[in-house]
């Protein structure tokens, strides 16, 4: 059985502990994680880790332990506005620190980083975005998209190997899915949709999110990049009918305006932006033998569903 190092920065967050729980189950991945200080270790036993921050990463741990592959999950965060932008500038230039860091090594790892499908911007029903089309930052991307910056520059000059995986909506029991539907869900009994509820998502579980990012270090071509989804786009109308049938609750639709004054206006126009998704790989996604290809599925495996009291 042939070793394999791997690297994971950021891999106690919601994305990045799905894949190390994926990766852990192959006995032949050797796991080194970046960690915070406050992370809590007991979790992460059998795991080689390094505490600090993407700026600091000690040189002389890449090439002790040289990583053969680097999924990259590690993105500066901000809650407002101003932190948003600061982030972005501490991250692109700790980013353009780590791209140096490992051109310098004998062998360069593959790298996968971890983008979102938010990247692409709005696109009509009739245009999905696939891997090539060209990038046009929407709501919450307008800001880390800065982060990419040095490995989207890495990737076209061709001096890494870098891969981006761009995860459509991730279904799973944090994130977007419980702050947007699940706890208003909650609260008022019924399931929202936000603005007119036509705009088109894209979807992806979490658990088979991990195995499609593995799958593209593993299966990708060098260079390439994968759109992260399983089916077709379903309007956000339609995602709110599933879960008002399993859940046994109405709908409700929230106006844009209300979406504002809720959650902000990055927030809002990340809800309402229409994106489906299309791949020039499906074979990658193949290879990644995803458990939960159907829509039903996907938000069925979410939570478990009970009937909301008075629905």
């Amino acid at each position: 059985m042939r070793k394999r190092n791997v690297w994971v920065l950021g891999g106690t967050g919601y994305i990045g502990s799905a894949l190390v729980r994926h990766l852990a189950a192959d006995p032949a991945n050797r796991l080194h994680l970046l960690v915070h200080r406050a992370t809590p270790y007991s979790a992460l036993e059998g795991f080689n880790t390094f505490t600090g921050s993407l700026d600091a990463i000690d040189p002389l741990w890449l090439e002790r332990y040289p990583p053969d592959v680097m999924f990259h999950l590690a993105r500066p965060a901000g809650s407002r506005r101003i932190t948003r932008a600061w982030a972005s500038f501490w991250g692109e230039k700790a980013n353009r620190r780590l791209v140096g860091l490992l051109e310098r090594l004998e062998k360069a790892p593959v790298v996968v980083y971890v983008s979102g499908s938010l990247l692409y911007g709005p696109r009509p029903d009739d245009d999905p975005a696939f891997e090539d089309s060209p990038l046009a930052p929407a709501a919450f991307a307008g800001y880390y998209y800065r982060n990419e910056k040095p490995w989207l520059e890495a990737q076209d000059k061709g001096v890494l190997d870098v891969r981006f995986a761009r995860p459509a909506w991730i279904v799973g029991p944090a994130s977007w899915f419980r702050k947007f539907f699940h706890e208003p869900m909650m609260r008022s009994g019924k399931v929202p949709y936000y603005g007119d509820g036509q705009q088109l998502m894209s979807l992806v579980h979490l658990s088979d999110c991990a195995r499609m990012i593995d799958a593209l270090a593993r299966h990708g071509k060098k260079g390439k990049n994968l759109n992260v989804f399983t089916g077709e786009p379903v309007t956000q109308r339609q995602f709110a009918d599933m879960l008002a049938k399993l859940s046994g609750a109405e709908k409700e639709q929230v106006t844009y305006a209300e979406t504002i004054r809720q959650y902000g206006k990055t927030a809002a126009r990340a809800l309402t932006t229409s994106i489906p998704l299309a791949t020039h790989h499906p074979e990658v996604a193949k290879k990644a033998a995803i458990e939960l290809p159907e829509h039903g599925q996907i938000i069925s495996a979410a939570r478990n569903f009970k009937p909301i009291p008075g629905g």
